[in-house]
């Protein structure tokens, strides 16, 4: 006789606080809002041809410097909510699924239509690499922008930063390369925005839970099979 695993119930979760919520859209907003000023910056198609009115060109840098250094702080603070603020538990937990083989076959057979997705983090092992990878985009674009910053900006946040960007901009091989790598970060946001945005959908209805809303509300949802109860009669 052949067991057929039926939704019975719905339980809410509580995954991520306020302050993981909020810093993700910001996140979200001045990643999209570089995105464009940084395009404008590259080729000002807003001015004429031959103008040598510089001053609409000064006004899109400025919003890109002042959405970057947001971009700065609002990575730094991610970095240590990851390890200090109220989700530090679920989110630390992902790092075991990283580490566990079983978790990695788990979560790609999930993907093909074999099993459910198991994971004891917030973050199944791919997720947590992904957002990692993303992380370490932040970071190499707010020390890139701080290498082109400095050689702008001399006073104030520039001379202090002066003599450190000047020789991260070594370690990188020249302004050319920094530049390069600037450039090259923008196009890794633009290849995973869409990725991101088509994968939460699709796993919102793959797996039927909150994956659309949960940035919102804080809550995630997972249904419970019939097998799951029978479990929990046995504990």
């Amino acid at each position: 006789m052949v067991h057929e695993e039926k939704y019975t119930s719905d339980h809410p979760d509580f995954v991520y606080s306020s302050g993981n919520r909020i810093l993700h859209w910001i996140r979200a907003s001045v990643i999209i809002g570089l995105i464009v000023t940084g395009f404008y910056i590259a080729d000002p198609f807003l001015t004429p041809e031959g103008s040598t009115d510089k001053l609409l060109y000064a006004e899109w840098t400025q919003w890109h410097l002042i959405i970057g250094f947001v971009l700065i702080a609002s990575g730094l603070l991610r970095i240590y909510l990851f390890f200090f603020g109220k989700d530090k538990e679920g989110e630390l937990r992902s790092m075991k699924d990283v580490l566990s083989v079983r978790s990695w076959i788990t979560q790609l057979k999930s993907y093909f239509f074999i099993g459910e997705l198991r994971k004891k983090g917030l973050y199944g092992p791919l997720q947590f690499i992904t957002y990692t990878a993303i992380m370490i985009l932040v970071v190499l674009a707010s020390v890139t922008g701080l290498v082109l910053y400095v050689h702008v900006y001399h006073l104030g946040i520039g001379s202090w930063l002066y003599e450190p960007m000047r020789t991260v901009e070594y370690w990188m091989g020249g302004l050319a390369n920094v530049r390069y790598i600037h450039h090259i970060v923008m196009w890794g946001y633009l290849i995973f925005i869409p990725i991101h945005i088509y994968l939460v959908i699709w796993s919102a209805i793959r797996f039927k839970h909150g994956a659309m809303d949960v940035m919102f509300t804080g809550y995630d949802y997972h249904l419970k099979h019939d097998t799951d109860e029978v479990e929990e009669d046995k504990k």
